[in-house]
């Protein structure tokens, strides 16, 4: 995009954006780890400007870091994804959400450098149970996860896995129900227990 259309751009965006960056101003830290996520810069208020107006699911994640009765009155200016729902007491810092409809999270608690795609569902059994999810674990498309599970650290959940046991740290697991396909670098076969 031409330098001189895009400063345009972001200058009319920052005008109705004008809470959004005082927010970000005050928690600017926190938020910075998001933003170094999505590829436009390692922070500041231009790269705020440009992933907050461009990427529904990041205006999510910032609501959700204000918190509910800070976010109340400027979802409004900037409509967050309508489908991604997070109940989560904790998201750790460096989290990513890459096109995420139709997605609920509804974790104990989220580790740091979290990455998700669409189309997931963290969820609790029929006892209320509710998982908790290590550091560095990425949950790829239509997987879901329930129950009092806890995914260890350095985790990936495959492309429609289904998760109801508890995943070790360094693995990978896929498949329906499902099972660890590769464990500390290595190709194994091994269920979930």
């Amino acid at each position: 995009m031409n330098p001189y259309t895009q400063f345009a751009l972001l200058s009319a965006s920052s005008l109705r954006m004008l809470p959004h960056i005082a927010l970000y101003l005050c928690h600017k830290k926190v938020i910075d780890r998001d933003l170094c996520k999505y590829g436009e810069g390692d922070g500041g208020v231009k790269t705020f400007i440009k992933v907050c107006t461009r990427q529904r699911v990041f205006r999510n994640l910032f609501y959700y870091r204000m918190g509910e009765y800070r976010s109340f009155f400027i979802k409004w200016l900037l409509p967050p994804e309508r489908t991604l729902n997070i109940w989560c007491p904790r998201i750790g810092e460096g989290c990513h959400f890459e096109h995420n409809y139709a997605t609920y999270l509804n974790a104990e608690s989220i580790g740091d450098n979290f990455y998700c795609l669409q189309l997931v569902t963290l969820g609790n059994d029929k006892q209320g149970n509710r998982p908790t999810i290590g550091n560095n674990v990425k949950i790829f498309t239509g997987a879901t996860v329930f129950g009092g599970v806890t995914i260890g650290d350095n985790a990936t959940i495959g492309a429609g896995a289904v998760v109801n046991c508890d995943v070790p740290s360094n693995c990978t697991v896929a498949g329906n129900p499902a099972k660890i396909v590769k464990q500390n670098g290595e190709k194994v076969d091994l269920p979930l227990e």
